[in-house]
């Protein structure tokens, strides 16, 4: 079994360190304290030069962009995995990055349909889930925030592309969020524009777990109805 974490987040300042990609380690320790034999692999859309969709239509027979590289190699991860965490920050309604991804896949799938109408998506029915996170203190209004806007948007792109979305529970259905335990998380910092953001990586690993486990969950069902 093949997991696959993407950190959406861009902060290269940060890199390894951002909180997004700190969950997607996160993610990776607690499947592999209990299965040792799943790979879960964490990528940051940070490392990746990915280039805007400039609609040309090369993609339409091939399934692969003919001027982004990055893209193509992010694309044949999404293909061998099982399942996949989508970890999304909020400092903008959705980051650039996972927009220009989910453009190229859009349009991939409409140009394949245009010149082949049975097309179906390598992806189709593969397990998703996401996981949103911002600044704001966490209270029941605006970890729903959080899901309504961002988890809920990026889930609806997903489904409409043909992946299969993976709900935390009856409250969020389209995923799991985070936010900060109280105003003292924010530390300022002379020596840089942006303040430190302290997590409290404890309860973020409680919140998500139970995704973890669904997803796996789901991805075993898969498998033995094949």
């Amino acid at each position: 079994m093949k997991l696959l974490c993407i950190s959406a987040s861009n902060t290269q300042s940060m890199g390894a360190l951002s909180t997004s990609t700190k969950v997607g380690y996160l993610i990776q320790n607690i499947v592999n304290k209990e299965h040792e034999n799943i790979s879960v692999e964490v990528i940051a859309l940070s490392d990746y030069d990915l280039k805007v969709c400039r609609l040309c239509g090369a993609c339409s027979d091939s399934g692969r962009c003919s001027s982004d590289t990055a893209f193509n190699q992010l694309l044949t991860k999404i293909e061998a995995a099982d399942g996949i965490f989508f970890i999304v920050p909020h400092y903008s309604p959705i980051p650039a990055k996972l927009i220009m991804i989910f453009e190229k896949i859009n349009e991939i799938m409409y140009a394949g349909w245009l010149n082949k109408p049975e097309f179906k998506a390598s992806w189709d029915g593969l397990p998703v889930a996401i996981i949103g996170h911002g600044g704001m203190v966490e209270t029941a209004d605006n970890l729903r925030y959080y899901h309504d806007q961002l988890v809920a948007t990026v889930a609806k792109t997903l489904r409409s592309f043909s992946f299969l979305t993976i709900g935390l529970n009856e409250d969020y259905l389209d995923g799991a969020c985070f936010g900060l335990q109280d105003d003292s998380c924010i530390r300022t910092r002379e020596d840089a524009v942006f303040p430190d953001i302290i997590q409290d990586f404890t309860k973020v690993e409680q919140r998500i777990e139970p995704l973890v486990w669904k997803m796996i969950l789901k991805i075993l069902e898969n498998e033995a109805s094949k």
